[in-house]
């Protein structure tokens, strides 16, 4: 491995385990987005640690075994400095020997180097489960505006077909029929945004129609443009394994398609670790891959599709297509 190779590599761990400046987590982020080996390397990490997390014996803090060092340098440094001064120290006189401080101080930095990622893990796993509270309640949302709309889930008013903008062909957002629920006050706009992304909402001001932009919605929504709107009616035999809304879907990112994502396993939303799934049911589903539509299907890939330009649409009723959470108007 090159020295860059193994530079990535060290990056990318401490990125995934929450321990890099928020500066280089930015830049990190961005590079994901333009770099597909650097996002594939991020992903093959990103899977390891997925794994790890589902073995039935805790997994190893990452770099324990250099803090392990680092803490025995240390201590030989102490040892050092405590010879030295009870050499110096004079006989009289009650005082806390450094010898104890220095014991102290050691078990107090081995708890931390052990228990630190463990608190890291369980807040990732706190936003995990915040998320799945809002997907939960969406679901929830869709459900009552069903049961006022002869069973029609929401959908996006017109008749274009086009998601993704291109040239000077406008596109029609599909977060603009999940946006019925907000204007309608079947859901507030908070749950839109999920945690672990985070953001900050906004006022919902007469006339709206969507949301104001991409950072207040993190959540991708099966297709909905034209007569192709979701039915509860329809669905309903399949309720339980329809997938029909999902963390952010990868492939497609600022109004434009990522071929070098075709193969991605999971959302951004919470480092390409999994997401959460939500299905015609209501129920709430933590997914680590994207195959867990009916039979299989993958929830973010219109069945047969590997090229898009922004007006495909699903091969069928039960063929889950999330589109992008958002799509401005124009590139």
């Amino acid at each position: 491995m090159t020295a860059r190779r193994m530079d990535d590599l060290e990056r990318l761990i401490d990125y995934l385990a929450g321990e890099c400046a928020r500066e280089e987590a930015v830049e990190i982020r961005a590079r994901l987005e333009t770099d597909a080996d650097f996002r594939a390397l991020h992903d093959n990490v990103a899977h390891t640690a997925s794994a790890i997390r589902l073995m039935p014996a805790p997994a190893t803090p990452e770099g324990l075994a250099a803090r392990t060092v680092s803490l025995i340098q240390q201590r030989q440094r102490v040892e050092a400095l405590i010879a030295r001064e009870e050499a110096t120290r004079p006989t009289s006189g009650p005082m806390f020997s450094l010898r104890e401080l220095a014991a102290v101080a050691a078990v107090l930095l081995m708890l931390a180097t052990i228990f630190v990622p463990s608190i890291r893990q369980a807040h990732r796993v706190a936003q995990v489960n915040e998320c799945a509270a809002n997907v939960g309640q969406i679901g929830s949302a869709m459900l009552s505006f069903a049961n006022d709309h002869n069973d029609q889930l929401p959908g996006v008013d017109g008749d274009s077909a086009r998601w993704l903008p291109s040239g000077d062909e406008p596109a029609v957002s599909n977060s603009s029929a999940l946006f019925k629920l907000v204007r309608s006050g079947y859901a507030s706009p908070v749950v839109f945004q999920c945690p672990a992304v985070g953001g900050q909402s906004f006022a919902v001001q007469a006339g709206f129609l969507d949301f104001p932009a991409g950072e207040y919605i993190h959540y991708s929504y099966q297709h909905a443009l034209g007569p192709g709107a979701p039915s509860r009616v329809t669905l309903r035999s399949v309720a339980e394994s329809m997938a029909i809304l999902a963390d952010s879907t990868p492939l497609f990112a600022n109004g434009r398609f990522r071929p070098a994502d075709l193969t991605a396993s999971a959302s951004q939303n919470h480092d390409r670790t999994g997401q959460n799934v939500l299905y015609v049911s209501g129920q709430v589903r933590w997914a680590s891959e994207p195959d867990v539509g009916i039979n299989g299907d993958n929830i973010f890939l219109a069945d047969g599709v590997s090229e898009y330009r922004g007006t495909e649409i699903p091969a069928g009723q039960t063929d889950t297509f999330l589109l992008p959470n958002y799509s401005p108007s124009n590139q």
